[in-house]
């Protein structure tokens, strides 16, 4: 329970508080006019402050952050289990909260702490210590402490109207994830929670399955995974291609020499090359020398006396030798032609053989180089032959990871539908196992709905088509005036009650002005009974910040007791909760 809200603030106006029911006015003074707000009075930053006590988050747009008052502290006077906490918190340092509190108290016995009067702490562990105070909550239970905190579960107890608060029953946040959304509530309402963060989890997996769907169906992604190929045949080709590529490396012998017994081989072959075209031009000479040797004529087979009779006619001038002379010189030039052809025709055959003989040397050199290349190889050579099984198998790896990619993608969407339905089973059989928790929930929000004008309001408690949790609250009457806000209302008044039905240490409700805004006054009369009755029958702190005016005369005497002493006005800025205008 909240003793006091106070500050260092020299111009704060204190707020105290006590049991029960708590009404925080803001009056309209005889000097306001039309024009005049009590919007800026402080109703709305009281419950700020109270937040920010309670470890809200604190940005640089914060009232707690400006330069008038940052490095002033706002102060809360605190009752839990007996004892009394003093808690301050400041803008210029907003991560940390000073607390003061007794040596008995859970605070210092969680962190161990003795004899000192002002603990220093940061903004999470007090979170963490007022969530396992007020609602029980486990911080060794890692899947609980990941999805479920103290700053999660307090807003429902005191919403904000700037977060949307007032929007919607079930949320105290208007964009407020449905999942958590129901993590919170099933704790709230003492469901199991696990299976609603198991069903979070799994709404998680499906959306991260429905995103890679959808990236695998980009003409990008298409791309880059080989559009267009069968990855269970390229595998198998791969494979196979990888698996010769290995064996050939295996059986590939290198020589170090392998280059320079190649360019031997090639010389050798350049060589045999040469002599063999000098041997084809030899022997086409050879043969003409034949052919030749074979063609000169004996002097008997020539007309030799036509000839020198001729010669003598065309020749009348020089002196004809006889013809036996003429005879003797014509064979012996035969004979010297004949001598002169077979010389040559023997040193051309001595040349061939000579060269045939060094082309079969050669020949054999060559043989044996080529053997040794035919067996060996070169160390570049094996290199590249190295480099493309490496290409081969990564390529191989790159198509198995996509065929892996795929086949986990239906394999997960397989085992996710089937945790959906092992889902759907077991929320079914909590809610069953769970049906006293179940029933008195929804009779607390009926009873309170019988109390209000025109009873309003039910609570259901089941599970979507789905199967996830689904609580919600629904309007037995369409027609009735601020329906929303009489929702929310039974809606809190169950959830403060079910603190206490579940044993937990929650008693503190707080409700702005916003809720009664849309209201009509017989229904905040009503709203107002319930909430001053109820707080002191089930033992909660009830606050409400109210315009003067919208407090009904039907019920200003009934709560007279629990209207606070501070008054906020618009007669001067003394009268608003800080004192001063900002």
């Amino acid at each position: 329970m909240i003793k006091k809200i106070y500050s260092t603030l020299s111009t704060f106006n204190t707020v105290e508080l006590h049991e029960g029911l708590n009404i925080l006015l803001a009056d309209i003074t005889q000097k306001s006019t039309v024009k005049d707000t009590r919007n800026g009075l402080g109703k709305t930053t009281f419950i700020e402050i109270i937040h920010f006590l309670y470890g809200s988050s604190c940005t640089n747009k914060s009232v707690f952050k400006m330069e008038q008052f940052k490095d002033e502290f706002f102060i809360m006077d605190l009752e839990l289990n007996n004892n009394l906490y003093i808690v301050k918190r400041r803008g210029s340092e907003s991560n940390f909260v000073y607390v003061k509190c007794e040596e008995t108290s859970d605070l210092k016995k969680k962190y161990g702490i003795s004899g000192i009067s002002n603990i220093k702490i940061k903004v999470t562990e007090w979170n963490e210590f007022l969530g396992e105070f007020l609602f029980n909550l486990n911080s060794r239970d890692e899947l609980i402490k990941s999805n479920l905190k103290f700053r999660s579960l307090f807003p429902y107890f005191s919403r904000l109207s700037k977060d949307g608060g007032y929007l919607d029953s079930t949320k105290y946040f208007k964009t407020q994830n449905v999942h958590l959304t129901q993590i919170a509530l099933s704790y709230l309402l003492g469901l199991d929670t696990k299976l609603a963060i198991s069903y979070k989890q799994l709404e998680e997996k499906k959306k991260e399955i429905t995103d890679l769907k959808k990236a695998i169906e980009t003409d990008s992604y298409n791309k880059i995974m080989n559009d267009g190929i069968n990855l269970d045949t390229e595998i198998t080709i791969l494979t196979a291609k990888i698996s010769k590529s290995k064996n050939d490396l295996e059986n590939f012998l290198v020589h170090p020499q392998y280059r320079e017994i190649e360019i031997e081989a090639n010389n050798y072959a350049q060589k045999i090359s040469e002599l063999s075209n000098k041997n084809f031009m030899d022997r086409q000479i050879i043969s003409e020398l034949m052919i030749a040797s074979k063609s000169e004529k004996n002097i008997e087979n020539f007309n030799l006396f036509e000839l020198y009779n001729e010669v003598e006619i065309k020749l009348p001038d020089i002196v004809i030798k006889t013809y036996d002379e003429s005879k003797l010189f014509h064979e012996q030039l035969v004979k010297n032609r004949k001598k002169y052809l077979q010389e040559e025709l023997e040193q051309y055959n001595e040349i061939v053989i000579k060269r045939s003989q060094l082309i079969n040397e050669l020949s054999l050199e060559q043989s044996k180089k080529m053997t040794i290349l035919n067996t060996h190889g070169a160390l570049d050579q094996y290199s590249l032959l190295q480099s493309e099984m490496n290409e081969l198998v990564s390529k191989l790896d790159m198509y198995q990871k996509q065929q892996d990619f795929l086949n986990m993608m239906r394999e997960e969407a397989a085992k996710l539908k089937i945790e959906e339905q092992r889902l759907i089973i077991e929320i079914n059989k909590s809610l069953e196992g769970h049906s006293r928790t179940k029933q008195h929930a929804i009779l607390l929000v009926e009873e309170v709905s019988n109390c209000l004008y025109n009873s309003v309001a039910q609570l259901h408690i089941g599970q979507t088509k789905n199967g996830r949790y689904d609580i919600e609250m629904v309007s037995r009457n369409q027609n009735s005036t601020g329906i929303n806000s009489m929702l929310i209302f039974c809606f809190d008044m169950m959830l403060i009650q079910m603190s206490k039905f579940l044993d937990r240490k929650m008693d503190m409700l707080i409700h702005d002005s916003s809720l009664f805004d849309p209201v009509d006054e017989r229904q905040i009369a009503e709203a107002l009974r319930f909430g001053k009755d109820k707080s002191i029958e089930a033992g909660f702190q009830y606050i409400v910040t109210l315009n003067s005016d919208d407090l009904p005369d039907s019920v200003r005497k009934e709560v007279a007791s629990s209207i606070l002493p501070v008054l906020l006005t618009d007669a001067d800025e003394s009268g608003c909760l800080f004192g001063v205008y900002y």
